[in-house]
């Protein structure tokens, strides 16, 4: 219980930075969206090598992958870095299909640096996993990167299946006469 409680604390705490960060704009934003589009295409060729003789996903995912990288697939399964590399060296994970976006970057940073992009996508692939292929599905996608000392980091990649037209109904009665 106190275990938990620690990790609420923890939670609340990083997340008061972030709620008061402001969204930057101007050319230093223009340059990030163009920097992380580019790493967004780089990732998506790496992973789609996957299922090809010449698989050069494992090496992208070294370069880019934070050490403690958060990684949420959409069954809601985790990866480490340690284990996506030898999932994809090992050709126990192939995407097969994929159809991309629109791809929306919002950039933040201290004082306008543009040191952090969250990029959100939609996304509808065929992916083989341990040898079972998965259905079509489309899923809705949040990716952060953060940059260090001129190097971008992949730091989160969260996958979550788009809701019901039900869920979606429920959502907009409850809404109703809410200004956002």
């Amino acid at each position: 219980m106190s275990e938990r409680i620690f990790l609420l604390v923890v939670l609340v705490l990083s997340l008061t930075g972030f709620v008061r960060a402001q969204e930057t704009t101007g050319p230093k934003a223009d340059e990030v969206k163009k920097e992380i589009v580019k790493l967004e295409e780089d990732k998506l060729k790496a992973f789609q090598s996957t299922g090809t003789s010449h698989n050069f996903c494992p090496d992208w995912v070294k370069s880019y992958d934070a050490e403690g990288i958060v990684h949420i697939n959409a069954d809601g399964t985790e990866d480490t870095k340690a284990g996506l590399i030898s999932d994809v060296q090992n050709g126990n994970r192939k995407l097969l299909a994929v159809r991309y976006g629109p791809q929306n970057i919002r950039v933040y940073g201290d004082g306008g640096n543009g040191t952090t992009a969250v990029t959100t996508y939609s996304t509808l692939y065929d992916i083989e996993v341990y040898g079972k292929q998965s259905r079509s599905e489309e899923h809705h996608v949040v990716d952060v990167w953060v940059n260090r000392e001129g190097k971008w980091w992949f730091v989160v990649h969260s996958v979550h299946s788009l809701p019901s037209p039900e869920a979606l109904k429920l959502q907009a009665e409850k809404t109703k006469g809410i200004k956002h």
